[in-house]
């Protein structure tokens, strides 16, 4: 069954459905995703993690993404547990209503959260980013597509692939721009898991926590972040 901004990371076919939400960068970076950690629950799980295709591709506030989202999302199903890292705790919170939560080193997306994604990714362009104080996630996206044309260009990179590129960076922003609208306020999670050195934000701190010693980077492979998740999960189970 294909779900748009969806992808099955089980082969299960359970009555118990999990849905886990990232931005998924794997693909560009060595960064472990929950398709890592699927592999280390239960087998009779049906686990969907969130496509970034499914993040917005066009202009639009965040709030009207959101509830885009979320309807698409409706196509899931009722589920039993959602689960959420960095900034897609959030977002995993926003899906999970009356579902158990589990996150793994949430952080809160503010304004300067997105403004420091959008220079480091004109910096990564060997430029140096020229968006003004208070611009929104589309003044952004739009700053950095001009960027990344001129300076592919001179590259000898065709304009196709500067124009890909520039649209990631785009959703990405959007992405961000969600979880920044969607907050952390009102979340329950029944464990918050942390890398070595991430610290959880204020508003989760008094959440039951599991600190495992690793790097973020390799969090979502480890055994261990996978028994944390059964735990969690149970943990938060309501009555």
């Amino acid at each position: 069954m294909a779900i748009g901004g969806w992808r099955l990371l089980s082969s299960a076919s359970s009555a118990r459905t999990v849905v886990a939400v990232d931005f998924t960068l794997a693909k560009v970076r060595a960064q472990a995703n929950f398709g890592d950690l699927a592999r280390h629950l239960p087998e009779d799980w049906a686990v969907w993690g969130s496509d970034e295709t499914g993040w917005p591709a066009g202009p639009g506030g965040a709030r009207e993404h959101l509830a885009a989202w979320r309807a698409r999302s409706d196509a899931l199903g009722n589920f039993h547990a959602a689960l959420g890292f960095c900034a897609g705790a959030a977002l995993a919170g926003f899906l999970a209503r009356d579902a158990r939560l589990v996150l793994f080193d949430p952080v809160l997306v503010s304004a300067r959260t997105i403004a420091e994604h959008y220079a480091g990714a004109v910096r990564r362009l060997g430029a140096e980013p020229e968006a003004g104080p208070g611009d929104d996630v589309e003044a952004l996206a739009g700053h950095y597509a001009v960027v990344a044309r001129k300076a592919l260009g001179e590259q000898g990179v065709p304009d196709a692939i500067a124009a890909e590129l520039s649209g990631r960076v785009a959703a990405n922003l959007r992405y961000l721009d969600m979880a920044r609208a969607a907050g952390l306020d009102g979340l329950e999670p029944g464990l918050v898991v942390l890398s070595r050195d991430h610290e959880p934000p204020a508003a989760l701190a008094r959440f039951p926590r599991l600190r495992l010693d690793v790097p973020q980077e390799r969090l979502l492979a480890e055994a261990a972040a996978g028994r944390a998740a059964v735990a969690g999960c149970v943990a938060g189970e309501r009555a």
